[in-house]
């Protein structure tokens, strides 16, 4: 299942204390550290619990000892439920640190609508949103938009930047790509910053395009 080695080197690699640890896999940390000591026998069910927290962030196990931190991979999200899985992907990614998404959109309904979910303030998460001309994002402040023509805009419906993840919506099925990838994400934070500074800056009174 898991080593005690593999466990202290995973937490390593994600910062994590025996507490997070213990929240991530609904144990107590009096457990993890008693076993991370050899102190006591451990269930199976509680080291499955343990490494799979630890493969939910993006840890992957190598043979008996060795074990690696996943920088790069790549998720498909279908159907009507995509938009809710990618919204419920991103506050995940950013939920321990905050940070900003930057949203390219064609502004139709692959608007996420962030400005409505309180986990905006509570995680410390901010969103500026490039938008074709005369249209704004949800209740998202003017300041926060920027239009630019459509001719600038790919074939896809909507880019979203967070963290060291891209997401593409795709025009077809309700299909989402997330790519988590350093690289990626800062070659697409360049191209969004580049839209950015050549966009329009929206007044107060822009009209205000809401999509469902």
């Amino acid at each position: 299942m898991i080593t005690i080695e593999q466990c202290r080197a995973a937490r390593g690699l994600l910062s994590w204390t025996q507490q997070d640890l213990a929240d991530a896999c609904g144990m107590s940390k009096t457990a993890i550290n008693n076993f991370e000591k050899g102190h006591s026998d451990i269930k199976a069910e509680s080291l499955k619990a343990i490494r799979m927290a630890f493969e939910s962030a993006d840890i992957e196990f190598l043979g008996h000892q060795g074990l690696n931190k996943r920088t790069e991979e790549a998720k498909i999200l279908k159907g009507t439920q995509s938009h809710t899985n990618l919204l419920e992907d991103i506050f995940e990614t950013l939920k321990g640190c905050g940070g900003e998404v930057m949203t390219i959109s064609t502004g139709d309904e692959s608007c996420l609508h962030m400005d409505e979910d309180e986990r905006m303030k509570a995680y410390n998460i901010t969103e500026r949103v490039v938008l074709p001309k005369d249209t704004t994002h949800g209740k998202t402040p003017p300041e926060l938009c920027r239009c630019i023509p459509d001719s600038a805009f790919q074939s896809i419906k909507a880019t979203f930047i967070y963290g060291s993840k891209v997401a593409f919506a795709m025009w077809d099925n309700g299909m989402i790509i997330v790519i988590s990838s350093r690289d990626a994400a800062q070659t697409e934070k360049v191209r969004f910053e580049h839209l950015w500074d050549q966009g329009t800056p929206l007044s107060k009174n822009s009209k205000v395009q809401k999509y469902t």
